[in-house]
């Protein structure tokens, strides 16, 4: 998804899931390790009822220009934490031909096969890898990060440092490693 550097180019991110899922974060992370990378970046979060719940999102749009809008209408990447968001935010506008899709394997649930969806477990390696249920995101912002293709594993790893309680720290810093080594 990298673009070329003499050209203007954007890159419309969606973060879906559900309040505690750790999307604000993620998005955070994300956007920080983008502004390192010396890219313009803006970060728009749900609030409200979705924090205690129910589906959640957090929009992030990395540029090489001004963010005129930081709205994401069209995704170029959207990832995608539970079925709830996936009923909410996979279908257009949103979701495009030339999106690319990332879901957790674990509790998307997809009508049969489903083209351009990669299906990661998120989840599932945070228990049985990392011991620790809680970074499942941070193996999602890895997994975004080697993705979009314009930032490095270091400043996302920087970024998950400067954003993580000292008792996460480590653990979420090997989240971001092995969702980057993911894809």
């Amino acid at each position: 998804m990298t673009k070329a550097t003499n050209q203007m180019w954007r890159i419309a991110i969606r973060l879906s899931g559900e309040g505690g899922q750790g999307v604000g974060l993620a998005a955070a992370v994300l956007a920080e390790a983008a502004l390192a990378s010396g890219h313009e970046v803006t970060m728009l979060q749900s609030y409200g009822p979705e924090a205690r719940g129910g589906a959640s999102s957090a929009d992030v749009v990395i540029s090489n220009h001004a963010v005129a809008n930081p709205k994401v209408i069209e995704a170029d990447l959207l990832l995608i934490l539970n079925q709830t968001a996936w009923n909410k935010f996979s279908r257009p506008p949103c979701r495009t031909a030339s999106t690319i899709v990332v879901v957790e394997e674990g509790r998307v649930h997809l009508d049969g096969h489903t083209p351009g969806v990669l299906a990661l477990p998120f989840e599932r390696l945070a228990r049985e890898e990392l011991r620790e249920k809680v970074a499942a995101n941070m193996l999602a912002v890895g997994a975004v990060g080697a993705l979009i293709g314009c930032l490095t594993s270091s400043s996302l790893g920087e970024a998950g440092l400067a954003r993580s309680p000292a008792a996460f720290r480590e653990v979420n810093r090997q989240a971001i490693d092995r969702g980057w080594d993911l894809v």
